[in-house]
């Protein structure tokens, strides 16, 4: 399929058979239930939703944004521009990294159950335009809720990592280990931390707020906003050195989170996703901006605002 990855979503959507809104929901999750049990299998809300179309403009909205991110996902991180290549392994790695982003579990599963929907949107538009493709992401995304399950886990405490820096020096690979120690030092997202270019690199100066040497990479976080982090000038010397061989910083996501989680495993500590290393920056650089002078309420903010969030008092929820 050509065309951008928003006017695929919509192809989909609109010749796939899901788009029955003006008809009956009631109807049509009736007729999914006899038709399951008929076929002697489950008959439970989970299954039904497999068989149903969507009956509402705010679910297909809905819908339709969370599969245009997952498409996003799949081009950028797997050079997959065809929304009907999409395979189980595009879609996991989409959903790990909404849970490293430190997504909340209910977000995670209403992510789940839109692309389970978009499995069945793919079946239907194979079978409107008879090109004999099947899909399904259904073991993928169950082995997802469950992750998100263990991780987020009804999330109450704190998901900083007990001994970041031990977790940092047992993470495997020359290029997992640098985005590692990126994101121990500096507090970026892993999303920030990939495909990081020359350009990005704004050189050595004192940290303004404590009067330490720090490496300057400039990153683009959450709807677009502009930041600089810092890292020790050894961290930044390897990263300019990566640089300078590969033009840039890359590395598969998914592949990384698998590498803390066995550094994680061996460290004997809790694996609390890529994002865990942003929960530690956090907490750590709080105590060090309280240490030089700053007040709870300053350091709260400054945090935040070092995180790339608008809203001072988010930090908060990384202080636990």
């Amino acid at each position: 399929m050509r065309g951008t990855i928003d006017w695929q979503v919509h192809e989909i959507f609109y010749k796939s058979g899901l788009n029955k809104i003006g008809e009956s929901k009631h109807t049509a999750k009736e007729k999914a239930w006899q038709d399951l049990k008929i076929a002697g299998q489950k008959t439970d809300s989970h299954a039904i939703a497999k068989f149903t179309g969507i009956h509402s403009y705010g679910t297909a909205n809905r819908y339709m944004d969370i599969w245009e991110l997952a498409g996003k996902y799949a081009k950028e991180n797997f050079k997959v521009r065809d929304m009907e290549k999409l395979t189980g392994e595009h879609i996991r790695a989409f959903l790990e990294s909404k849970i490293a982003e430190g997504m909340a579990l209910a977000t995670i599963k209403q992510y789940a159950a839109a692309l389970e929907k978009l499995e069945l949107g793919l079946n239907g538009y194979a079978q409107f335009k008879g090109t004999g493709r099947e899909y399904s992401f259904e073991k993928e995304i169950a082995l997802i809720r469950s992750e998100a399950g263990k991780i987020l886990n009804r999330f109450e405490g704190s998901r900083a990592y007990a001994d970041p820096r031990s977790l940092n020096a047992a993470v495997r690979g020359g290029v997992h280990h640098l985005v590692a120690t990126i994101q121990r030092e500096s507090g970026c997202r892993v999303k920030e931390a990939n495909y990081i270019r020359s350009s990005q690199l704004r050189g050595l100066r004192e940290d303004a707020k404590t009067g330490q040497m720090k490496g300057w990479i400039e990153v683009k976080g959450k709807g677009g906003k502009i930041r600089q982090v810092g890292v020790s000038p050894t961290t930044y010397a390897r990263l300019r050195m990566k640089i300078a061989k590969g033009k840039r910083l890359i590395f598969k996501p998914s592949n990384y989170r698998y590498d803390l989680k066995k550094a994680a495993e061996k460290t004997g500590q809790t694996y609390q996703g890529s994002h865990g290393l942003r929960w530690s920056w956090a907490q750590e650089r709080f105590q060090e901006l309280q240490r030089h002078g700053m007040t709870y309420e300053q350091a709260m903010f400054q945090v935040s605002n070092e995180m790339g969030h608008e809203r001072g008092d988010i930090t908060k929820h990384y202080l636990r």
